[in-house]
């Protein structure tokens, strides 16, 4: 059961952000939050506890529309809000369903995953940040770790490597978890992982792929880390699936070519006379990537592959002639980088 002083807290937390007064009052007819002067004037209004005690949709009660919160199918309080037209009955009913949220008590791992998930309310995630003692003044990042094996031994791993108090894990299944955490080392995000994949399976005996979050939010944002990091897991897989560890920076591109109409991305790759051919030669992809990340730099891509910049030539030349596409032109570098993408992300025979 929450308190009357956490349900003042949260009313007044959501009173800040709507301009209709709210009313909150208890199952005895006390008011929990309101205006008192203002609310006493309204005849007959606190006598709602006896006349729809058992009400549970929105009500009127003169110029209020009123809802019921019900703990173990008891009336614990009623909130009201002035005014009855639709915009005021889904504010009143929003409003309603923070509470009934915060009756249900979640313990740690429940509320982890609430909050991952995008399941609870900024002001909800608060406070069980707030009950469950994680800071709340750093930014967290979230790292979806997943194998075919049991990952318990993955999850005792990793908490080994972090320092007490600054590692959550919330296990979604028996082979997968994320892991949410601050991070200030001197490595950067990417050998983190490699130094959490390296001792996962050289420890555990199993591989895995870790997918993280870009960006380091609130935890009351957790949830954008979270959505992050699970779109780096489903692209990086398709695309890099031999690489294991996946960052969302590393997707954008691909991420935007995701979820188009299947018929269009077929009907777009046909009117290419391309010779599919060249997605199974590892070497001239390998080529390729390796001329997309260099910014398309002849001099700086033959250094990368360890090769004479007259053998890249030959190789671009060739990709030229099995896909009319010119990469080191700009724009059909884009249209190349393009064509391979969609191929991958969606699985288009070749």
């Amino acid at each position: 059961m929450i308190g009357y002083d956490l349900i003042k807290k949260v009313a007044y937390d959501i009173q800040k952000n709507i301009q209709m007064p709210i009313y909150i009052i208890d199952k005895s007819g006390n008011l929990i939050y309101g205006d008192k002067d203002f609310f006493e004037k309204k005849a007959g209004f606190l006598k709602i506890n006896v006349e729809y005690i058992d009400e549970k949709e929105i009500y009127e009660v003169g110029e209020f529309i009123c809802y019921n919160i019900f703990y173990n199918d008891v009336l614990f309080f009623t909130i009201a809000l002035e005014g009855k037209d639709e915009q005021s009955k889904k504010v009143l009913y929003l409003i309603s369903l923070i509470f009934e949220q915060l009756l249900h008590k979640y313990d740690r791992e429940e509320f982890l995953i609430k909050a991952l998930t995008c399941k609870l309310s900024v002001n909800l995630v608060s406070y069980y940040a707030e009950k469950y003692k994680i800071n709340k003044n750093v930014k967290y990042t979230v790292a979806i770790v997943e194998s075919n094996n049991e990952i318990d031994d993955a999850i005792k791993i990793i908490t080994n490597i972090f320092d007490k108090g600054n590692l959550y894990t919330v296990k979604f299944d028996d082979k997968r978890f994320a892991a949410i955490f601050s991070y200030k080392g001197n490595n950067s995000l990417i050998e983190l992982y490699k130094t959490m994949k390296d001792m996962i399976e050289a420890e555990g005996y199993m591989k895995v792929k870790i997918a993280s979050s870009s960006s380091f939010v609130p935890i009351e944002d957790i949830h954008i880390a979270y959505r992050e990091a699970e779109t780096a897991l489903l692209i990086g897989k398709k695309l890099e699936d031999e690489k294991g560890i996946y960052i969302y920076e590393d997707y954008s591109f691909a991420e935007i070519l995701w979820g188009i109409d299947i018929e269009k991305v077929n009907n777009f790759i046909k009117k290419r006379n391309i010779d599919f051919g060249i997605f199974k030669d590892e070497e001239l992809i390998q080529t390729l990537n390796a001329f997309f990340r260099n910014s398309l730099n002849l001099s700086e891509t033959a250094r990368e592959l360890y090769i004479h910049r007259n053998t890249l030539v030959y190789r671009l030349d060739k990709i030229f002639k099995m896909t009319g596409l010119d990469a080191k032109n700009f724009d059909e570098a884009v249209l190349l980088k393009m064509i391979m993408t969609l191929t991958k992300l969606y699985d288009i025979p070749r």
